[in-house]
């Protein structure tokens, strides 16, 4: 082939070359038209999520609250009403029973005419006394007189008992009867009992050695325990101070109902007695009534 030839030939051949080029170049979109379709899939599916969850919560809180709200303010309302209105209701009972029990005091001279009744008295400690089950206080009211038996249980239930001595204003609620010719009264309970005006006992401070004078009469020593002598039936404590000394005889009964009685067996413990001057075979004796008329002094 001459040289002109070799230099046809590769003219032609490019210019054939293009065409194909351009074929190929326009048959590639089907590639490219995939891009769009996977842009598309994530934007439609993030709207659909988030629409879904934001609506949901937002609902359910707002409806339940008020619902038991006002379901709970009515309930506390009506309970409260009845309540109210039973106090009121039971108010007017207590107040008309004790005055009917106060009203009912009658004077002493008039007992013999409630015997077997229970009554209620006035009067004025004038006289104590001591027995095997119990005390004895003689009541005096200006109309007559009347003895205030207290049994033991009862005594001791007697909030006022330390004031319950000569001298005291008593009001008393109980039983009347009559034993060895004298009319009397008996309580069933301490809270029948009432001192109104504290009593205590009418003794004249004496000194040990002019006692001797004034057997049966009320007096008060002030003195130190020396010795004691027990029995059954009570006690012998004696007392002496600078001008001699005597037997306080305690019964029993009286003995242990003393406050702070342990402290009457030490010798040297300190004392003031209240008691009736006594003559016991031929021996001074000072017999107090009542516990309180035994003190143990600091």
């Amino acid at each position: 082939m001459n040289i002109a030839a070799r230099k046809v030939i590769p003219v032609i051949f490019f210019f054939v070359l293009i065409p194909l080029l351009a074929n190929c170049t326009s048959a590639r979109p089907t590639p490219a038209a995939a891009l769009p379709t996977e842009t598309a899939h994530p934007t439609t599916i993030v709207p659909t999520m988030t629409q879904t969850a934001v609506p949901t919560p937002t609902a359910s809180p707002t409806t339940s609250p008020p619902t038991e709200t006002a379901t709970a303010v009515p309930t506390a309302t009506a309970t409260t009403s009845p309540t109210a209105t039973a106090v009121a209701t039971d108010t007017p009972w207590p107040t008309a029973v004790p005055p009917t029990a106060v009203s009912a005091a009658i004077p002493l001279s008039d007992l013999p005419n409630y015997a077997g009744q229970e009554v209620t008295v006035n009067g004025r400690v004038v006289a104590a006394a001591n027995f095997a089950n119990g005390f004895k206080f003689t009541l005096d009211d200006g109309s007559g007189q009347a003895v205030l038996l207290l049994w033991h249980n009862v005594y001791d239930d007697t909030w006022n008992a330390p004031q319950l001595n000569v001298g005291a204003a008593v009001r008393a609620t109980g039983t009347v009867g009559q034993y060895e010719g004298e009319w009397q009264i008996a309580p069933d309970f301490g809270g029948d009992v009432q001192v109104t005006t504290p009593g205590g006992s009418f003794a004249t401070p004496r000194t040990i050695g002019e006692l001797a004078g004034h057997v049966g009469e009320l007096a008060q020593i002030s003195g130190a325990i020396l010795r004691l002598e027990a029995n059954s039936s009570g006690v012998k404590i004696f007392v002496g101070d600078d001008t001699g000394e005597i037997v306080v005889f305690v019964w029993r009964t009286v003995l242990d109902r003393i406050p702070n009685n342990v402290a009457l067996g030490e010798v040297g413990t300190a004392v003031r007695v209240n008691g009736r001057v006594e003559n016991y075979r031929s021996n001074l004796e000072l017999v107090p009534a009542l516990p309180y008329d035994v003190e143990v002094l600091p």
